[in-house]
């Protein structure tokens, strides 16, 4: 029966988008989630619009970015996510990696390829980019693919939000925005503290965002940018099967006691030159510092961390008329340094009856030089009337170097690895077969160079025979839309075969080792249908939905003497399927619900123990009035409305150590809701 239901929601499910109305301060912004062609690369992105952002509790991402076919967020807790992109990064254990997010064009993933959402304000987002797997050449080529946070043009000159939820959750956020001559400012701040679902997992942060831009004359400006992060968020870490199902609010009982948590206070300061040599031509440099500042007591030791890193991004594009046939190319080069200092430290909390944790004597201190870089160039111009090419290729590279500061029992565990340089290609195709059709095709390699902590051995020192992963990306797609029909339909086909995957094999309870699984092949099917209609000139319609199928498997993949050929890639469903709407009514009232159905989940590498399938809905409404001089927006939600209990997060072939039984499962929080009231300055 759930089968058939699935099925009636595909066939009757549509991703909308809103049609674009005359906005006045009076109006509330309408939500959209659409697909967008970038003006040089000829690949399909999904954009994630503000209004679409702050549409949710704007407290975690995890409800939108899932609405977009083949992207996949879990958030374990508000500090504990993980998104992976057509099945790509699903084997990391508590972070975002194999992947690369940038904002405003800098890198918010480090030198060591990790990314936290935590480190950006959501309020201060403009839009979102999502590009599904290594088309982006000047980007990387990252195996996962690449998401773009840009930043709002926000015309303000104040706004003020104020709000509550569930779990004793306070959140307020401020922006303001002036001009100062040729200088444009804008400042954004968030607060938010929650007590929490589950035990041991208080959460505070604070961010703060200031953005400028002066423009000089016509052809220089220049722009700053600060993100700065404050955060202490308690760790109530994953749960057994047994817990899961029957005290999910538990926090694992070493976690509890030792009352573990991580703390950080972390900035980014960046600085983009743009100067337009002409019309048609633009250098653009950028340069960036960013500094983290970290510490986690945990129940096996307590982390004192440092990381300080520089780096810079500089492109060029230009085009030319060759042959009465325009041609634009764009060159550039990025490079990341980071050094990383770390102190580890014994944990005595079992010392003591309090819940709390107690530095002991230092057990382990390293300090790692970690480089990456990569060079990239593209073309695209058209061959015929209707067909466009590019092609691009990137010079990918990356090393680490460890000194080692403790050297237990004389054993110098210093030492040094650098990948091979590796070019990767990128071919796209479109062709406009009629003015409302669009047909693509991509043949794109990627690659994904292991973290630092997945480079070392068992004994600790740099493992020489762990290959970075390859992967060839063969992708077909149409894009449909029918002109005045509010319709929008994209269909994407692709698999990608790769080489060396990347999985994790823990060692300990808090060490893990990178191993390669031979080959792999992700095969899937992403379709989205968008659809916008005025029932009245007072009522407007939006409708969305989104279908992802998935074949992910390990094609040869021997580990000891495990055969695991043929068996699905762990923490990753077969089908995720979205699906909502919003009901916009005399540009006041908005009115809104979504659902997602997803597939049960391997937890391990041999397929013996599956995560349920699940489904949960949402609810939201809002409603936008006149309060003196300011733009007022009351909004209400509730989240997970039927109180569902399901594995929000999964933590891929966990190992039980000292008898006890592995702990695979975050769960879901249950129904939750959140009042918000935002005031703009007209």
């Amino acid at each position: 029966m759930k089968k058939v239901l699935l099925l009636a929601f595909i066939i009757s499910g549509f991703n909308f988008y809103a049609q674009k109305l005359e906005k006045t301060s009076t109006q509330l912004d309408t939500v959209t989630l659409s697909t967008t062609l970038d003006p040089l690369n000829k690949f399909k992105t999904q954009r994630i619009s503000s209004e679409e952002i702050m549409s949710n509790d704007a407290v975690i991402l995890t409800p939108i970015i899932n609405r977009i076919a083949g992207v996949n967020m879990q958030q374990g807790a508000l500090n504990t996510s993980r998104i992976t992109i057509r099945g790509v990064g699903s084997r990391s254990q508590f972070s975002t990696n194999r992947l690369k997010l940038y904002v405003n064009d800098v890198p918010m993933t480090d030198a060591n390829g990790e990314s936290v959402l935590d480190d950006f304000d959501m309020n201060s987002i403009g839009s979102i980019n999502v590009i599904k797997g290594p088309k982006a050449t000047n980007f990387g080529g990252n195996l996962g693919g690449t998401i773009q946070f840009s930043t709002k043009s926000n015309n303000n000159p104040f706004g003020l939000s104020l709000g509550v939820g569930s779990f004793e959750r306070k959140f307020i956020s401020a922006n303001a925005s002036t001009d100062l001559d040729k200088t444009n400012i804008q400042l954004f701040y968030n607060q938010m503290d929650s007590d929490e679902y589950r035990q041991n997992s208080e959460y505070e942060r604070q961010n703060l965002s200031l953005f400028t831009k002066t423009s000089f004359n016509e052809k220089w400006s220049l722009e700053h940018m600060f993100i700065g992060t404050r955060l202490k968020a308690f760790i109530p870490s994953s749960l057994t099967l047994s817990d899961f199902e029957s005290k999910p609010q538990n926090a694992a009982s070493n976690w509890f006691q030792s009352a573990g948590f991580e703390s950080y206070n972390k900035f980014l300061l960046a600085s983009t030159m743009k100067y337009h040599v002409a019309d048609d031509k633009l250098w653009s440099t950028a340069i960036f510092l960013n500094y983290r500042d970290g510490f986690e007591p945990r129940p096996f030791d307590i982390l004192d961390e440092d990381v300080i890193g520089f780096g810079l991004r500089s492109t060029f594009a230009s085009s030319f008329v060759l042959n009465e046939k325009k041609i634009n190319y764009q060159v550039g080069v990025e490079l990341q340094n980071d050094y990383y200092s770390v102190q580890n430290f014994d944990n005595l909390y079992r010392n003591t009856p309090e819940r709390e944790s107690i530095q002991g004597d230092l057990v382990n201190a390293f300090s790692q030089n970690r480089f990456r870089a990569n060079a990239f160039a593209q073309v695209e111009f058209a061959v015929l009337d209707k067909l466009d090419i590019e092609f691009g290729l990137n010079l990918n590279y990356a090393s680490y170097n460890t000194d080692d500061e403790f050297q237990e029992n004389d054993m110098d565990k210093s030492s040094e690895l650098r990948y091979n340089p590796v070019v990767l290609p990128n071919l796209n195709l479109a062709y406009q077969a009629l003015e409302s059709l669009e047909f693509f095709g991509n043949y794109s390699m990627g690659i994904a160079t292991p973290t630092s902590d997945e480079s070392l051995d068992s004994e600790g020192f740099f493992n020489a025979n762990l290959n970075p992963s390859y992967g060839h990306n063969y992708e077909l797609g149409l894009l449909w839309s029918p002109q005045q029909s509010g319709l929008n339909l994209q269909l994407n086909v692709f698999q990608m075969d790769i080489e060396d995957l990347i999985v994790a094999r823990r060692i300990e309870e808090d060490r893990f080792i990178g191993i390669n699984a031979g080959e792999t092949t992700y095969q899937g099917i992403e379709f989205s249908a968008n659809y916008s209609v005025n029932f009245t000139d007072k009522i407007l319609l939006n409708l969305y939905s989104s279908l992802t199928l998935n074949r992910f498997e390990f094609t040869d993949f021997v580990d000891d003497t495990e055969d695991f050929s043929g068996n699905r890639i762990p923490a990753v469903p077969d089908y995720d399927v979205n699906f909502g709407f919003n009901v916009l009514i005399s540009n006041k009232l908005n009115l809104g619900f979504d659902a997602e159905f997803v597939d049960e989940m391997p937890l391990n590498n041999a397929n013996t123990l599956y995560s349920e399938a699940y489904h949960f809905f949402n609810f939201r409404s809002s409603y936008l009035t006149t309060i003196f001089n300011t733009s007022t927006t009351f909004q209400f939600g509730i989240n997970n409305l039927l109180d569902e209990n399901f594995a929000a997060s999964v933590l891929p072939n966990a190992v039980g150590f000292g008898n006890n039984a592995p702990r695979y499962f975050y769960p879901s929080l249950p129904r939750h809701f959140y009042l918000k009231v935002l005031f703009k300055l007209n």
